[in-house]
């Protein structure tokens, strides 16, 4: 699964990554991103990529109210086509969550020890879905969730799900609105192993509420 998550590239750097030509949101650097909080996401609008702020967990446009709790913050790539939940934002609402890098926790009966994982390249995205949910006033919510899928060889021994990492060709083709279902399938099913690094950091990761620099800091 994801469920903690960091960005601390810059808007411009983000920008340059994914050739964004309309941003519509501000950034400061996070180091410790939990379901329900803000995140970036890149999208199509027409023939141009959109930046955009969304909620970290998906409310389904139809709805009646938004559920209690963080919504669907991982989306099964198994079952992007499937579920009432994903089906439409699968064929065309499809985005990219910027990140620089994730983690996942060690677990034993008396504690959960934290790892950092990153690209050689940052930032970079994950494969996500997005709705756009409507309150009865009027309100429009943009939310999303982060696709999963089976874990490399790097993550398994961590955890059997792991978020879905596109290459750049990848992020293009997941982007794109032409590309065919059975393409799109295929995509979230792959997981990068060459280009990325993991390493373990401090518990202070455990807390949502630690939010610093010294959360990717390799620990001692």
């Amino acid at each position: 699964m994801c469920g903690r998550f960091v960005l601390y590239s810059s808007l411009d750097e983000i920008v340059r990554a994914f050739d964004v030509q309309s941003v519509r949101a501000q950034w400061y650097p996070r180091y410790n991103i939990a379901p329900a909080q803000p995140v970036l996401a890149v999208h199509r609008e027409g023939d141009i990529k959109v930046l955009d702020q969304m909620k970290w967990g998906l409310i389904p446009h139809w709805a009646q109210e938004p559920p209690p709790g963080e919504g669907i913050i991982n989306a099964r790539a198994e079952t992007l086509h499937q579920k009432p939940s994903f089906r439409r934002p699968f064929v065309s609402q499809r985005c990219l969550v910027v990140a620089d890098g994730f983690y996942e926790w060690r677990k034993s009966d008396h504690e959960r020890t934290p790892f950092f994982f990153h690209l050689k390249r940052h930032p970079f995205g994950f494969a996500g879905i997005y709705d756009i949910w409507q309150s009865p006033e009027g309100e429009m919510l943009h939310t999303c969730s982060i696709i999963t899928t089976n874990a490399n060889e790097l993550i398994r021994p961590l955890h059997d799900r792991m978020p879905v990492i596109l290459s750049k060709e990848a992020e293009a083709r997941w982007l794109d609105p032409r590309t065919p279902l059975r393409e799109l399938i295929e995509l979230v099913q792959t997981t990068l192993v060459e280009d990325m690094e993991g390493y373990q950091v401090s518990k202070k990761v455990n807390s949502f509420t630690y939010d610093a620099p010294e959360c990717i800091l390799p620990s001692s």
